[in-house]
């Protein structure tokens, strides 16, 4: 068993702290500002809590379930930050070192009768968590260092009023699991009750703790649900063995009878059509029941992007469950003006790209959630940009260029069937290239249907589009041809992630496919674009994760316009052609700079590992391994590694993670099996090869 380090986790005397003579007059002149705590006059504030014979739990997980306190202080830890009371895990903590106590931190005071309390509640958590015989053995106070048997009211003149606590604990022996049994009034089909064993956390030899009994009987209850049993009920019921130390813990389920769904009613739509909002929800009468297909009605009601809120009530105590789809309209007209920062990175294919490029940007959107009556969703934003041709922040020496990006978005609810939607987008992206600073007009139409699976967790979407690039610089480079692309798009992507914004466990994967074509003069390439990408993450120890990623893309070209460059015969449209390096990339190398470079190839694999170290809930630190290649020959060159490592700091806002990432290229692990001078690195041994300041994690 791990225990983790603690400031005040001591079994000997708590040795009185001295100040030196700064720090004197800095406590002193806070004292004499307005807002910093005191404690009040006759009582004595609690600086500290150590605990002995805590040695099998979390005496900080302990310590959140009472009233008595240690004075709050800045901590630095890793894993997400202090435990709730209640919450696992109860038999162990991460690393924490206290840093400081801000002065105006309150003090929480020192009251017997209250600890008296607090000694019920340490017994009751000790029994919860499977410990019968814990006892608290007594209480130890110390006043300036010194050991008093019996605190009475304060002297401020005598004493600086501040007492530590250390309490004694003998926890006993825990009492272990010896059987898991279930009951059932009615007979279940033996796939059901496999399942239903398989999600017990409860087992056989591990120490019990209620919190895992009351976790599977809800987990039962779930599983009961989704076969149809709408009223089951699962209660439970556990016998102490206290001379063997040992628990027979027994699940009694009362299925009651196989149901399906009713009829289902709207409340709170206020103006809008009812009808469209029971086609999104897909519960069809007659359907045998499950709390899945709730939960799944719910996500796709509230996908429409309408309700602030969505709640499906089952009615009634028949076989027939009725429902009732209870929702708040949210604003349906919205119009919004701001400035932002976009930094290195752009959306292309659908897939989000670093690019060596940031820009300041004015904002203007119009959207309506509701066009036309019927949830159908309009919005057009318009958004001048002042471009900075490096990575961010850097500024190139003829300054930023002027952009502009104009996007227009339509969405209709329910086409052709009851979760399918039809989508229409239009972008016109006017400014610098953001890999060669020439200046050309990109404009794309997409027209196409987007439907969701298994509680949206699978996402589909194919559209056909046109792009059309021209470029308008009067320096036209050479090695880049004006187009017109009319293709085919699709893309499914599957997410396991228990959290799309900052993951600690699941599976991610997403594939993206492209088919360009020519019709007669209308068309420059007929071209198969594909781009395969998965990520899993792991959790570790201490709220650690490992998390991986692996990428691999083809551009398969098989016919061309006659009056394309030489170069973008080769290599395919500009813009799609497949780069590598960057933020969300190989973090040794710059955006776009990684294997064939600038220009872009037509092969492409990357790869990533990384260790996720967080420091409290807001802070975190990584650890990354990146290799990859971009080619422009017809093979995929996995002995082009590109290794880099590196590490990351990360600062988690609502707006996602902004972070910074360095990382170093291994010489001797660049390309394997042949030699090729160009690609070498230098040995860098202090600087490191590239350096990215971006917000969002790298994946």
């Amino acid at each position: 068993m791990l225990l983790a380090p603690r400031a005040g986790s001591r079994r000997g005397p708590l040795r009185e702290r001295r100040c030196g003579p700064r720090v004197q007059y800095l406590a002193l002149a806070c004292l004499c500002a307005s807002g910093c705590a005191s404690i009040p006059k006759g009582q004595y504030g609690i600086t500290d809590i150590g605990w002995t014979g805590v040695n099998e739990m979390s005496d900080e997980a302990l310590e959140a379930c009472l009233v008595t306190r240690e004075r709050e202080a800045t901590v630095f830890r890793l894993g997400l930050g202090a435990g709730k009371c209640g919450e696992p895990p109860f038999d162990s903590s991460p690393p924490r070192v206290t840093l400081w106590t801000l002065p105006w931190n309150e003090w929480p005071l020192y009251d017997p009768s209250i600890f008296d309390i607090d000694k019920e509640r340490i017994l009751r958590w000790y029994r919860a968590r499977g410990f019968y015989e814990a006892q608290v053995l007594g209480l130890r106070t110390y006043v300036d260092g010194q050991m008093v048997a019996d605190p009475s009211e304060c002297d401020p003149d005598k004493s600086s009023c501040k007492i530590e606590l250390m309490v004694q604990v003998d926890e006993g022996k825990p009492t272990l699991v010896r059987d898991v049994r279930v009951e059932t009034k009615a007979p279940l089909s033996a796939a059901l009750l496999k399942k239903i064993e398989k999600a017990f956390t409860v087992e056989r030899g591990q120490r019990f703790d209620e919190h895992d009994y009351e976790a599977d009987k809800e987990a039962i209850q779930e599983l009961l649900w989704d076969a149809s049993y709408a009223r089951a009920k699962v209660r439970g019921h556990v016998v102490i063995d206290r001379e063997q130390h040992a628990a027979s813990v027994t699940y009694q389920l009362e299925p009651g009878p196989a149901c399906v769904f009713g009829k289902v009613r709207v409340e709170g739509a206020e103006d809008l059509p009812t009808k469209v909002i029971i086609e999104a929800a897909d519960i069809r009468e007659g359907d045998a029941y499950s709390h899945e297909a709730i939960l799944d009605a719910e996500q796709a009601v509230f996908a429409l992007g309408v309700f602030s809120s969505v709640n499906m009530k089952p009615q009634g105590d028949d076989k027939k469950v009725d429902l009732v789809l209870a929702v708040r309209v949210g604003r349906l007209e919205r119009w919004s003006a701001g400035v932002g920062l976009m930094s290195g990175t752009q959306e292309r294919s659908l897939e989000v790209e670093s690019v060596p490029q940031w820009d300041i940007h004015l904002s203007g959107s119009y959207e309506n959630r509701s066009f036309f009556g019927g949830m159908r969703r309009f919005r057009i934003e318009e958004r001048p940009r002042l471009i900075f041709l490096r990575g961010f922040p850097g500024i190139p020496p003829g300054g930023p260029k002027l952009g502009n990006l104009v996007s227009l978005r339509f969405e209709q609810p329910a086409a052709i069937e009851r979760r399918t939607k039809l989508f229409f987008e239009n972008t016109w992206d006017f400014g610098p290239d953001p890999f060669k600073a020439f200046f050309r007009l990109d404009m794309t139409a997409k027209i196409g249907l987007a439907r969701p699976f298994w509680r949206h967790r699978i996402q589909t979407r194919a559209a056909i589009a046109n792009d059309v690039y021209a470029i308008t610089d009067d320096q036209k480079p050479d090695d880049v041809s004006s187009y017109q692309l009319p293709y085919l798009e699709q893309q499914v992507i599957l997410d396991l992630r228990n959290d799309s914004q900052r993951p600690k466990r699941g599976l991610y994967a997403a594939v993206v496919a492209q088919e360009a074509f020519r019709l007669g003069e209308w068309g420059s390439w007929n071209y198969f674009r594909f781009t395969p990408d998965i990520r899993g993450y792991v959790p570790l120890m201490w709220d650690f994760v490992a998390a991986a990623r692996f990428a691999i893309g083809g551009l398969f070209i098989s016919d061309r316009a006659e009056d394309l460059d030489d170069e973008s015969s080769r290599l395919g449209p500009y813009p799609y052609r497949l780069r590598g390096g960057g933020s969300n990339s190989n973090r040794g190398f710059a955006a776009g700079t990684l294997g064939a470079g600038l220009d872009g190839g037509i092969r492409r694999w990357e790869g990533s590992l990384e260790l996720r170290v967080p420091f409290g809930r807001d802070f975190g630190m990584v650890l990354f391994g990146d290799v990859g290649d971009v080619g422009q020959i017809s093979r995929v060159r996995f002995e082009y590694l590109h290794t880099a490592v590196g590490f990351g700091l990360r600062y988690f806002t609502i707006l996602g993670a902004i972070r910074f990432d360095a990382g170093w290229r291994i010489p001797s692990l660049q390309i394997i099996g042949h030699e090729d001078d160009s690609e070498k690195e230098p040995n860098v041994k202090v600087w490191p090869s590239a350096a990215h300041l971006t917000i969002g994690e790298a994946f």
